[in-house]
């Protein structure tokens, strides 16, 4: 890959760069290798991230570098994100390794799904006068879509509430059903999923949980009506009992003073 100049125009945080030309190259293709490592592996559209570089030198020489930075494939020609470290450059001994600062990444919102293109770039000097400019091979990162981050809290919600709610052992036939409901719904979110249909995915699980939160409130009603009855019927009770014993005793009673009236 042709070498280029990074001038990155940073100072201590990570920012966006523009390259310039003119530097010749000294070091060869294979005289460095970089490792990235990133916070997470396929981040999601919008997402904040970060990486960490780690740089191997195959140079019998010392190597001093001035700037490193990444350039994704979304990004205009010629631009960068990375460190300026030419207030402190990183000193490389020879045949040495290095790990650069996290650099801190947002991944655009609008940025396709899907893999992208990305490469390391390093401007830096290779023994006491050599300075060189040298691009790394070209890398790759899968970009997820946001949704399917959506997807995947609102699945841990859901299920951890369909598992609260089996436990509860609903009473109530209004809330039994929006329960199933619910899992029917969770089911069809778990199918468009796998289709990747992350937009059907998330309105199936938000459907769930509105019926979840219904079956509950059911449930609740339910239960308070209930105990409304119990406590109607303790009150009413011993009314009842009170009259049944009236109509059972009021006709002895009529009875036992008709028969002392006409036994004399």
């Amino acid at each position: 890959m042709k070498a280029v100049t990074l001038a990155i125009s940073v100072i201590s945080i990570s920012m966006v760069c523009v390259l310039n030309f003119g530097l010749v190259s000294a070091i060869d293709s294979d005289g460095i290798s970089i490792t990235p490592s990133w916070t997470t592996a396929t981040p999601y559209q919008g997402q904040n991230t970060s990486v960490k570089l780690f740089l191997t030198s195959k140079s019998s020489e010392q190597i001093i570098i001035y700037y490193i930075g990444i350039h994704f494939d979304w990004m205009a020609a010629d631009s960068f994100i990375g460190l300026d470290l030419s207030d402190d450059p990183a000193v490389v001994t020879a045949s040495g390794i290095h790990i650069f600062d996290a650099m801190a990444i947002k991944i655009p919102e609008n940025v396709g799904v899907g893999s992208h293109s990305y490469f390391i770039g390093i401007d830096g000097v290779e023994g006491s006068t050599d300075s060189f400019s040298w691009n790394s091979p070209i890398l790759t990162l899968q970009i997820l879509d946001v949704r399917s981050e959506v997807y995947v809290m609102l699945t841990t919600q859901v299920n951890n509430d369909i598992s609260i709610a089996d436990d509860s052992a609903y009473q109530s036939p209004e809330a039994q059903s929006l329960l199933e409901q619910a899992k029917s719904k969770y089911l069809e979110a778990q199918a468009s999923a796998n289709a990747g249909n992350w937009e059907e995915a998330v309105s199936a699980l938000q459907q769930a949980a509105i019926n979840l939160e219904r079956a509950e409130t059911a449930e609740q009603q339910f239960a308070e009506q209930s105990a409304g009855q119990q406590s109607l019927i303790l009150i009413l009770a011993p009314i009842v009992v009170v009259i049944i014993l009236m109509v059972i005793a009021l006709p002895i009673i009529f009875l036992s003073i008709i028969w002392k009236r006409y036994k004399f």
